[in-house]
């Protein structure tokens, strides 16, 4: 009984081993209203101050998105969390310049950069999808004279790792099965 017991225990415990998997954060910006200011952390990211102010343009709402964007001129976003994996933004800019494009950093080294065109974007707010699967604690947007316009930022926390005290409690409880069932052979 106490082996089946035992058995059950860390077979739970096995179960349990998986990364638990947060669900995506969209960040809409319509929580924080008309005449509200865009401030440092909002959503769990820093950097609003230097990065744009909320803005209140019609295209937001022809797609649903609601009525508040962030237009600004580029800059650099971090997770203040830690590390998560950027699924994508709604995205438009304004202006002719070549060198539009975001990059994706971790711990400080730059793990993915996509240039975007500015002569085949197209006019209004599209889903600009983040390419990259990995994990990053930083986002650059590299903007335009004109600026940029972002709305419905969407990313995932990283998976959070079984802590070594559960994989050390699972190794023990498997040390007393082998035990057990050793003692229980003689």
């Amino acid at each position: 009984m106490k082996l089946q017991l035992l058995s059950g225990a860390f077979a739970a415990l096995l179960a349990g081993a998986a990364p638990a998997h947060a669900s995506p954060i969209v960040l809409t910006f319509e929580d924080i209203g008309p005449g509200g200011q865009l401030g440092d952390s909002y959503g769990g990211i820093s950097g609003w101050d230097s990065f744009g102010r909320l803005a209140d343009y019609p295209f937001g709402r022809d797609l649903g998105l609601g009525d508040y964007q962030v237009h600004g001129w580029g800059g650099e976003l971090s997770f203040e969390q830690g590390p998560v994996v950027f699924e994508g933004t709604y995205y438009q800019f304004w202006g002719t310049n070549s060198q539009v494009s975001y990059e994706l950093y971790y711990q400080g080294q730059l793990v993915y950069s996509a240039p975007l065109d500015p002569f085949n974007q197209p006019s209004g707010l599209y889903w600009l999808a983040s390419g990259y699967a990995g994990l990053v604690d930083k986002i650059f947007f590299y903007g335009t004279s004109d600026g940029i316009v972002i709305d419905n930022l969407t990313y995932s926390p990283a998976a959070v790792p079984l802590p070594g005290a559960a994989w050390l409690f699972g190794g023990g409880l498997a040390g007393l099965l082998g035990y057990g069932r050793r003692r229980n052979n003689r």
